[in-house]
């Protein structure tokens, strides 16, 4: 979702820690899609993908690659069409959304009703404990950057206690938590200011261009797997996001 004028200052990226906990023959709603960029690579997996965003630059592109896009606010239901108040869903996906609004509980419930009876909610939430931030707060810095962990659009911050917490305060049950890595990507502002100077604090001329890039995917394929190992044994410093999936259970 986006909080800049409907400006959508982001490369595509998919959320390989989402991506991997998704299998196929699923229908899914994809909160926050963005571009569509997620959901266009979940949709190769054999699943059918409706997305919902409050930009609208990016459901204009979202709506060519997904099965279904709207601009809509799920925080507000009345604002939603028909096609997505219909549905039940196998999965709602949250990729980083919840740090973006001032009522993130209020958003766990409502999403609850588009779930069918054994749906799953899927969330990707920023880690604020990380390594990084951790070590600017001992220098008593806290500087907002464009895109990441402290990006200067996020309202709230969460720690995987807390979002834990948050989650069992709206009655999910916690069924798997897992991350995806923070050591290449603390300094992802740097490297992509350097990569592509022409974006440097404004939507990107070509949002494609980060997952294009050679230098990009040699780090997946090469660096990624080490580091996402690395993290694994320790989650709550080296994590950049933490993936919960959760069911709703009731009251």
């Amino acid at each position: 979702m986006d909080k800049l004028g409907h400006k959508f200052p982001y490369f595509e990226e998919v959320n390989l820690g989402i991506l991997r906990r998704i299998g196929s023959g699923l229908k899914i709603l994809d909160v926050g899609c963005g571009y569509g960029c997620l959901g266009e690579v979940i949709e190769q997996k054999n699943n059918v993908v409706f997305g919902v965003d409050i930009s609208p630059i990016a459901i204009d592109r979202a709506k060519n690659r997904l099965y279904f896009a709207c601009l809509a606010d799920v925080t507000k239901p009345e604002t939603l069409p028909t096609e997505i108040k219909e549905e039940k869903f196998d999965i709602v996906v949250l990729a980083d959304i919840i740090e973006h609004i001032y009522a993130p509980r209020e958003l766990l419930e409502n999403v609850k009703t588009f779930l069918k009876d054994d749906g799953m909610l899927l969330i990707s939430v920023p880690n604020a404990a990380n390594w990084a931030t951790r070590l600017q707060l001992f220098f008593g810095r806290w500087n907002y950057t464009t895109s990441g962990v402290l990006d200067r659009t996020h309202i709230r911050f969460f720690t995987l206690n807390s979002v834990t917490r948050l989650l069992k305060a709206t009655n999910y049950e916690i069924i798997n938590v897992s991350a995806t890595p923070y050591f290449l990507r603390a300094f992802a502002e740097s490297i992509r200011n350097f990569l592509f100077p022409d974006c440097k604090d404004e939507t990107p001329s070509n949002p494609k261009a980060l997952m294009e890039s050679t230098y990009y995917k040699a780090y997946l394929r090469f660096l990624y797997p080490i580091e996402n190992l690395i993290a694994s044994f320790w989650m709550r410093m080296f994590a950049f996001q933490f993936i919960l999936t959760a069911k709703p259970v009731s009251a």
